[in-house]
């Protein structure tokens, strides 16, 4: 009785120090369900004695004459994923947690580890020379560190090929059947589902394709046809996208949140859709955005799609940088590792938009985020040098001037007008 009361204090203040975590009170019940309960215990020092042993074996200590018979890459490579493993097992039993608790508070803390990884090795990355980073990526793949074409979709725009009998859409067929589609759709979805706002995301849906018209004399693969980007980029993958995302939101937010425990389900079959179910949310919180709530609400949610649109530009620039071709794993882990921490920073971000205290500060993983996009960029930016050669048209760049200063003027007299009604208001 006494450790059932002891682990219910210990689940409220992990409720309590994630504030909306979205957590009722029979989530707490479900926490302390007999089947559940022991995943929820700390079992820290238990861990701690297994990571040990397995310490002992792998590392060879209690035999040191088989590891001195290996070469020294070997041991290198080996040393640097035990760091890494060391580390991540740490994180995973004491690193702060985050708002969210499914499937389990540790996956978001392993999250956070992950995070610290990637900042640490894009810092090293950032204090070497292009041609020495890009020898390194050997080391994480070994196709790696050759240079590649870039491909340009923008060579020959014509839909329809009169004088190639074998496909007259060749172009039509070639860019819809491109990787990129698949991912577009994806990714669109995945966006839909963290931001739950189909404003914002028609905004970076835009503001993306802006920022390959922008971008397009320095990165040939934003050579895009019209058709290429305004019908199968907007109006096809991304709204499909954005459409079934949103179709995802509606479906979490119209269902009724009463969790019962696996052990008081009535049978095999309703104890296995509850387990998977442990993959759902919790409770689903709608995210509430207000960008025309202030200017500084205003600045606030442009920095989130500033943020959204920089992540995807790095992208595409540290390929271009690094040599790494779309289809290598790399490109797919750091989307994979980006989709893991994207999720817990926009929940962190919207509470610290939604938190009204005079003093807050925003959660660990949204820090790692920004800390991330800045380092990303920075690479970007240095082993660039030499790379783009071609000016930005002048268009172009009494466009983004002309925005920046309406822009200016928008958030001013919004701002000046905002002061005089509170000033007449104190007045009466």
């Amino acid at each position: 009785m006494e450790r059932s009361h002891g682990l219910r204090a210990e689940l409220k203040d992990i409720v309590k120090q994630n504030g909306d975590g979205g957590v009722s009170q029979s989530k707490l019940e479900d926490d302390l369900d007999p089947w559940t309960a022991w995943a929820y215990k700390p079992h820290t020092i238990t861990l701690l004695l297994i990571g040990a042993c397995f310490l002992v074996w792998a590392s060879g200590a209690l035999n040191p004459e088989v590891t001195s018979e290996s070469d020294s890459v070997s041991s290198v490579k080996r040393g640097v994923w035990a760091m890494i493993a060391v580390y991540l097992a740490y994180s995973l039993l004491q690193a702060p947690s985050t708002l969210l608790i499914r499937p389990h508070p540790a996956i978001w803390r392993l999250v956070h580890g992950l995070a610290v990884i990637y900042l640490v090795t894009l810092t090293f990355f950032l204090f070497q020379n292009r041609d020495d980073a890009r020898k390194f990526m050997k080391f994480l793949h070994p196709d790696l560190g050759v240079e590649l074409p870039e491909r340009s979709y923008g060579i020959d725009c014509r839909i329809y090929i009169p004088e190639n009998s074998k496909n007259r859409f060749k172009n039509v067929y070639e860019t819809l059947f491109d990787e990129f589609v698949l991912a577009h759709i994806i990714g669109w979805w995945g966006k839909a589902i963290m931001i739950r706002n189909q404003s914002l995301l028609w905004v970076l849906s835009i503001g993306f394709e802006l920022m390959e018209l922008t971008f397009r004399h320095m990165l040939p693969n934003f050579n895009e046809c019209w058709w290429d980007s305004i019908i199968l980029d907007i109006l096809i993958c991304n709204w499909f996208g954005i459409w079934a995302g949103m179709r995802t939101v509606r479906y979490f937010d119209g269902k009724t949140y009463e969790w019962v425990g696996i052990s008081r389900q009535p049978n095999i079959i309703s104890k296995v859709k509850r387990t998977l179910s442990q993959f759902t949310p919790a409770q689903w919180d709608k995210d509430e955005w207000h960008p025309f709530l202030g200017p500084l609400r205003f600045i606030q949610v442009l920095s989130l799609c500033v943020g959204f649109m920089m992540v995807e530009l790095n992208t595409f620039f540290l390929k271009f940088c690094l040599w790494i071709p779309p289809r290598n794993p790399v490109v797919i882990y750091r989307l994979i590792l980006w989709w893991l921490i994207a999720i817990p920073t926009i929940r962190e971000y919207n509470s610290y938009l939604q938190n009204r205290q005079p003093v807050k500060k925003v959660g660990a993983i949204c820090w790692l985020s920004v800390a991330i996009c800045i380092v990303e960029l920075l690479i970007c930016i240095k082993f660039g040098h030499g790379l783009f050669n071609d000016p930005m048209p002048k268009w172009l760049v009494t466009f983004w001037i002309c925005v920046g200063c309406g822009l200016l003027i928008f958030l001013s007299v919004w701002t000046w007008q905002l002061h005089r009604s509170i000033t007449r208001t104190k007045k009466d």
